[in-house]
């Protein structure tokens, strides 16, 4: 037997009023006389007995209804594995989610809060010795302590949408790690409750769990519908991004539902730009419409693109922020065999602020500020010159790469091979004219009028043959008719350009020909360091600020309401800020920022993941299929929407005796009054 307030088993200690005024007749006698006692002496003798009788039954009475009511308010009950074990723990895990899609609308409302409605009446409908674990997308340190029924009501009324995400997979497995972390006992009784609409989510290999003695509630919340209109992602054509050039955004709009032609209205707005177009929708289709426009000045650009959608709304809207820059910062290394044709082309354009420095007296300092490195007939690659331009690319920076006459092989291969690139071979004269051009690649989007073969392309000598290998991740932007790339490129966090020859008129007149100018203008103007147009919340990306910030004043994440001061980290003088925190994910909204120290040194665009925005779910036998492939083995399915409703939750609940403990201590007292009343 076990008691839910044992506590109260103190008040026995009341039992021995009744028992000292029975043991001590507390009661004053009043004299009478008589003129013979004789007659009350044979009255004394013939009752005697009864009284003690009479008295004995009635301090029994008394003593049992004290017995059953302090029982009644200490609720004695007998779990039903008390055969088996001494000690038991019940506990109900509960988990609610609060992802996006459960904005979607229900039978009674939306459907997270149908969820949050449907959990406090299956915690109501619980014994008050129960204990939960509720859980919601958040998955953190303070969800995984046991809670009390009112902690328990405390902790739903607080839920709110969340943009994290999570496959049942995630949820099982956290809710059996915290049960071993909160030493439940093994014979446990334990419950789990899943409230969820159980969208189709992309996930791995279920992983088999110990919890076949684990009693599953999946509880599916239907949506009235699973249309839904939202717009998918934005991107630039071109990552360039100068006065008074025209500039051309794409925004991917879906229809996910069942109705054919959805004619839906876009809200454009970037900076001082705006405008309002219209776009039929095929069902479970995507359509990408282009919007051109140009930036009138340069500065940070903020902007918004919106679709007007009746369904979930978190993922209507998109928001984007980029910089115009009036100038892209170049930096020229001359080597032993630099020629002047670089610097020639760039003073074409006054957008290009390139400097010039002998490739031997270079300091690390020289590369801060710079957006485009170019290494100009330089043979010797140190080691230092090596880590140098490894850490500028590291940090969003590229760089050039154009070697002498008589490159080293061993320099020259150590920073090609960092940067998977293929390496310096042997020269060759045979094959080399220049084959083709990859006119699909992005870095000639927008270069030639139409893609032909007809060019007049020029010769080159000879060329270095490139040996490329199993890590080789480049691209060939230029192709010699011996399959050779002349020139090839790799993008990952800054691009690297390798040019197999050298610019010297020793290997050819290429550096005299107008692709050479065009190569050289477009490697520079698509080199700008730059920050990401926006950041998905939750997603493991890092941030860059390029601008130098004191460690006394500290990155703010700001706006008209909002102020968060995000994880901050430096790598080689470029500061990087992460939202991966989840702490940091729940309190973020999708929106337009400000990034602020002591002022204003840049924005931020953040936006909702929209693996939530396909609405379709899974059927019964989908969820039940896959607690059974991570050994599930005790499942009862439940259905909410439409006609249908939640039918009624078994929990183990242990048999309770408070209430025959009031039913006898009422018997007690009536008996009480009944031997008072009438016994004689």
């Amino acid at each position: 037997m076990k008691f839910l307030y044992p506590e109260f088993l103190w008040a026995f200690l009341v039992l021995l009023i009744p028992i000292i005024i029975h043991l001590f007749n507390f009661k004053r006698y009043k004299t009478l006389y008589f003129s013979s006692l004789s007659f009350v002496k044979h009255v004394d003798q013939k009752t005697k007995s009864t009284k003690s009788l009479k008295h004995l039954l009635i301090l029994l009475s008394r003593l049992l209804a004290f017995i059953f009511l302090v029982l009644a308010f200490a609720q004695p009950y007998f779990s039903k594995n008390d055969a088996t074990s001494q000690s038991l723990d019940s506990v109900v895990s509960i988990y609610i989610d609060n992802s996006f899609s459960m904005q979607a609308n229900g039978s009674e409302g939306e459907l997270l809060s149908e969820a949050r409605e449907n959990a406090r009446q299956i915690i109501k409908k619980a014994p008050l010795d129960t204990r939960f674990l509720v859980a919601t997308n958040e998955l953190s340190g303070s969800e995984e302590r046991i809670l009390t029924k009112v902690e328990a009501f405390e902790k739903i009324d607080k839920i709110n949408f969340s943009a994290l995400t999570r496959t049942i997979n995630d949820i099982v497995q956290w809710q059996t790690n915290n049960y071993a972390k909160n030493q439940l006992q093994d014979n446990a009784s334990i419950q789990s409750v899943l409230l969820s609409d159980f969208q189709k989510l992309d996930q791995e290999k279920n992983k088999q769990l110990a919890i076949e003695n684990i009693s599953f509630f999946p509880i599916k919340l239907s949506a009235e519908s699973e249309a839904n209109v939202f717009i998918d992602s934005l991107w630039f054509s071109s990552p360039i991004h100068k006065v008074n050039t025209k500039n051309e955004l794409n925004i991917r709009v879906v229809n996910k539902g069942a109705q054919d032609m959805v004619n839906t209205e876009v809200l454009i707005s970037i900076d001082r730009f705006k405008k309002t177009i219209f776009i039929d929708l095929p069902k479970n289709q995507s359509i990408t419409t282009k919007i051109g426009y140009m930036d009138k000045s340069i500065g940070t650009k903020t902007g918004k693109v919106q679709v007007i959608d009746n369904h979930v709304f978190f993922d209507d809207s998109y928001f984007l922020s980029y910089e115009v820059k009036e100038r892209i910062n170049v930096l020229v290394l001359d080597g032993e065999d630099a020629i002047p044709n670089i610097a020639m082309v760039l003073d074409l354009d006054n957008y290009f602020n390139y400097s010039s420095k002998k490739i031997t007296t270079i300091t690390k300092n020289d590369f801060e500020e710079k957006d485009f490195v170019i290494i100009n007939g330089a043979n010797d690659m140190t080691n230092g010159m090596t880590n140098y331009l490894t850490d500028f690319v590291s940090t969003g920076g590229s760089i050039a790469l154009f070697p002498g006459k008589n490159p080293s092989n061993s320099g020259w291969n150590s920073l090609l091979q960092i940067n998977k690139l293929p390496q310096l071979g042997k020269r060759i004269s045979s094959g080399t004219k220049i084959k083709s051009i990859n006119y699909d690649d992005p870095f000639f989007a927008g270069v030639f009028e139409s893609k032909t073969q007809q060019l007049n392309l020029p010769s080159v000598a000879t060329v270095y043959q490139a040996n490329s290998n199993s890590q080789t991740m480049s691209r060939s932007l230029i192709e010699l008719q011996n399959g050779l790339p002349l020139l090839a490129r790799i993008q990952e966090n800054g691009s690297v350009f390798m040019f197999y020859s050298s610019l010297h008129p020793d290997f050819g007149n290429f550096s005299k020909d107008a692709l050479f100018s065009t190569i050289t203008l477009r490697m520079s103007e698509i080199s700008q360091r730059k920050q990401p147009e926006y950041i998905v919340i939750g997603s493991d990306s890092r941030f860059p600020i390029y601008e130098k910030i004191s460690d006394d004043n500290p990155i703010h994440i700001v706006n008209e309401s909002f102020d968060l001061i995000p994880q901050a980290s430096s790598v080689s003088g470029v500061n990087y800020i992460s939202l991966k925190n989840t702490n940091t994910t729940n309190q973020l909204k999708a929106g337009n920022y400000q990034l602020k120290t002591d002022k204003i040194i840049g924005s931020l665009s953040l936006n909702y993941n929209r693996s939530e925005s396909d609405l379709t779910t899974n059927s019964k036998e989908e969820v039940i299929s896959q607690l059974k492939s991570m050994g599930a083995k005790n499942i009862k399915f439940n259905e909410i929407g439409g006609d249908s409703q939640l039918s009624t939750i078994d929990i183990d609940k242990p048999f309770s005796y408070w209430k025959i403990c009031i039913i006898l201590t009422l018997i007690f007292v009536s008996i009480e009054m009944l031997l008072i009343r009438f016994l004689n």
